[in-house]
């Protein structure tokens, strides 16, 4: 299979690594896999210490509601997976919002994150002889945006329009083969609504949820004064434009919009006591992935907030991702890594 070369100063690292110059190291930190309009989309790769065959990959996609987060540290999530056998890919995507605090919504509009996460599967698939990874072998996790964005990687491919043209791998395969998915929005336009519904039990939030200024409504470039998702559902069976369009983009941001039954098994987790993202998105997700027969797990962890679970819930998760990503064919049709769907 022809792979494309990697950038000079890159492949002279990796050929130093190939030598044994570092033959210790573990951690292959600021990995460039594209730049877009000046900026440089990196990773982070966490390798097993020593592993025959290469290892599979999960990609770690953090949280910070679209407009922040950062891929470093590592998550303790996901961390554990290094000393099982498998490698860590800790990816950086284009955000919403330009500084740290989320103050703006001048950074990246969907589908910009989801080209983003697509172009770094295709960067690890086609380098990865060099990166001593198991192409063939991608798996992704996430929390929260993170698992939004994760969800929708898994749950997408062969999308023309969320495929995009990021990165120097354009028709390498963006396919995932596993997915686990911590508390994620599913349904932007029913974020609101599901608030009211049992649990969360939160009536009170609907409306603010529904506004302007809302984490998710700026996702989608609709989240300035009098905007939000409230206004694209009442808009709903309007035909003139703008609406069309804009709710198409809510849609295509909106995991459930991409379920068939060609999707990946699917881990999906969440709490009964999450105020952050309402049970009922977990629920919807669930319901879809059970219409198209896709193999899921499905974990509601009781008084669970938004944060991660511990103990047997979070073991269980790094078990079954590492069953799924097992060296056994894991696509089963005739997928062959770095190759057009």
């Amino acid at each position: 299979m022809r792979r494309t070369p990697l950038p000079a100063r890159l492949a002279l690292g990796f050929a130093a690594l190939a030598a044994g110059a570092a033959a210790a190291q573990d951690v292959l930190p600021n990995l460039e896999y594209a730049m877009v309009d000046g900026q440089r989309l990196r990773l982070d790769l966490y390798r097993p210490a020593a592993s025959a065959p290469p290892p599979a990959v999960v990609l770690w996609v953090h949280g910070g509601g679209w407009c922040a987060g950062a891929r470093t540290p590592l998550s303790p999530d996901v961390a554990p997976l290094q000393a099982d056998g498998l490698a860590i890919a800790s990816v950086s995507y284009r955000l919403t919002s330009t500084t740290p605090d989320c103050a703006n919504a001048a950074g990246a509009t969907w589908p910009a994150q989801i080209h983003d996460l697509k172009a770094a599967v295709r960067w690890l698939r086609a380098n990865a002889a060099t990166l001593a990874i198991d192409g063939s072998r991608i798996g992704v996790w996430g929390q929260s945006a993170g698992a939004h964005l994760a969800a929708t990687l898994a749950l997408s491919a062969g999308s023309t329009e969320l495929e995009g043209s990021v990165g120097p791998h354009p028709g390498v395969d963006s396919r995932v083969a596993a997915l686990v998915a911590y508390y994620p929005p599913t349904d932007l336009l029913n974020l609101g609504p599901d608030f009211a519904t049992s649990p969360t039990n939160r009536p009170d939030l609907v409306a603010a949820v529904d506004g302007p200024g809302q984490p998710h409504a700026r996702l989608i470039g609709f989240g300035g004064p009098g905007e939000g998702t409230g206004v694209l559902r009442a808009q709903a069976g309007n035909p003139d434009p703008p609406w069309p369009a804009r709710l198409a983009t809510a849609r295509s941001a909106s995991p459930v919009t991409h379920v068939d039954a060609a999707d990946p098994p699917v881990f999906l987790l969440h709490g009964t006591a999450d105020v952050t993202v309402p049970l009922n998105q977990a629920r919807r997700l669930r319901d879809a992935l059970a219409g198209a027969a896709v193999p899921t797990v499905y974990r509601e962890v009781a008084g669970l907030g938004h944060v991660p679970p511990g103990g047997a819930s979070a073991a269980e998760a790094r078990a079954w991702i590492r069953e799924r990503l097992a060296p056994t064919g894991v696509f089963g049709d005739g997928f062959e890594p770095g190759a057009g769907r």
